[in-house]
């Protein structure tokens, strides 16, 4: 009898159940900020952090799951993945057809040059290699559909703009993280910056991505759609989940954008009907009703996980110089950013308010973090140095930004009750 005890309190399984004690206190805690969130009109992901950072090791120590652990890159890439699918379900073919110039700049050129400009103000204000500097510009280039979507689900803006963003934040997460993996090879290598070789191997990974994209996410289109065989629409929740780890697996498998693929997979799957398949309205209110409860228990345990996480000594030693590029990549990086991808899309006769909208709309999170999670776990001998500043730029832009985005909307008149 006590041989069998014993077997049930092995090291694996008091593991099991630590781990699943720390997921019984997100979700309990971050139920109730939740619901604070929603009484007190603030966007749930910054009470989630906020919450995260309280239940950590710098407060309650109730939480102890490591950045570099493999369960927290499970939570973070499963639940980029998922949530960049749902940023492409609901991202309209009629709408992408108006910007998609607009969209094309920012998730190309506005990488590039946000890259760029964190790149050298990091490698000026803290004396690294260049390289290094770059490998943090391109894991602060993506935005975060994470924190945009629920924001835009609770507080609606006109839809060419909202939608303008998510598509941006989707495929810029893609190809911000393509420009990650790409750096961190060079880096690794011992090569140098070639721009010839950034570009041809951004262009392989995008364009795999998105041919598997298309492929399985019209596969999962028609399996949900009023076909002949009718095959899976009683199973639509089942077939989502499906295609997100189906097309993140396979394109990371052939050494393609798993987040390109899962965005384009969502694309197909919320646009069926311009594809010419028929989704039932019951189909479809399954698939958004599961997308939106999954997405809410994902954000909690991302932005909880990213608040424990917040290691405050190295934010400490690190303090004002990482706020400095924290700063410039706010405020001079994102405003050039937009700039140079807006406005030559005259077709889109984006109005002033609007860009100055873009300049705010710059949240960065999931997959920034998941990101750095992978670089810190490689020993970069540099890691906590990128982890402090990326750390640092979710806090302020998910607190200050994130927080803010409603009242800016409001104060710009850009809300879909406004006149245009």
């Amino acid at each position: 009898m006590q041989k069998g005890v014993a077997i049930l309190h092995s090291e694996s399984v008091l593991l099991a159940q630590e781990f699943l004690t720390s997921i019984l206190i997100m979700f309990l805690i971050g139920t109730i900020g939740g619901k604070l969130a929603s009484k007190f009109n603030i966007p749930d992901v910054v009470i989630f952090l906020l919450i995260g950072i309280l239940l950590g090791s710098n407060a309650l120590d109730l939480i102890d799951i490591h950045t570099d652990s493999t369960i927290n890159q499970v939570i973070l890439l499963f639940g980029a993945a998922f949530i960049i699918f749902h940023g492409g379900m609901i991202t309209h073919f009629s709408i992408l057809k108006q910007v998609w110039k607009t969209i094309t700049l920012l998730s190309s050129l506005g990488v590039l040059i946000t890259a760029f400009i964190v790149a050298i103000a990091a490698s000026l204000i803290f004396q690294i290699d260049f390289k290094v500097a770059l490998l943090l510009g391109a894991i602060l280039a993506s935005t975060d559909p994470a924190a945009l979507v629920p924001i835009f689900q609770k507080f609606p803006i006109r839809r060419k703009v909202s939608q303008t963003v998510i598509a941006e934040s989707a495929f810029t997460d893609a190809t911000g993280a393509i420009l990650t993996v790409v750096v961190f090879g060079i880096i690794q290598s011992g090569a140098s910056v070639n721009g010839l070789t950034i570009s041809w191997q951004f262009i392989q990974l995008a364009l795999g991505g998105i041919v598997v994209g298309a492929a399985i996410g019209w596969f999962a289109a028609f399996l949900i759609s009023e076909n002949d065989r009718g095959l899976l629409r009683e199973f639509t929740p089942m077939v989502v989940v499906l295609t997100v780890l189906a097309v993140y697996l396979l394109c990371e498998k052939l050494h393609f954008s798993g987040f390109m693929g899962v965005f384009v997979a969502g694309l197909m799957v919320g646009n069926a009907k311009s594809l010419k398949l028929t989704v039932l309205p019951e189909q479809e209110h399954a698939a958004h009703q599961f997308i939106d409860a999954v997405g809410l228990k994902l954000r909690m345990l991302i932005f909880i996980l990213l608040g424990s996480q917040v290691d405050f000594a190295i934010l400490k030693h690190y303090g004002w110089s990482s706020l400095l590029v924290v700063v410039i990549f706010m405020f001079i990086a994102r405003p050039i950013t937009v700039l140079a991808s807006l406005l030559p899309d005259r077709k889109a006769k984006w109005k002033r308010e609007e860009i100055v909208f873009f300049f705010w709309a710059r949240e960065t999170g999931v997959i920034a973090a998941a990101l750095m999670g992978i670089v810190v776990s490689s020993g970069l001998p540099d890691g906590k140095l990128l982890s402090a500043v990326t750390f640092l730029a979710i806090l302020v832009t998910l607190i200050v930004q994130a927080s803010s985005t409603p009242y800016v909307a409001r104060k710009l008149n850009i809300r879909e009750s406004d006149d245009l």
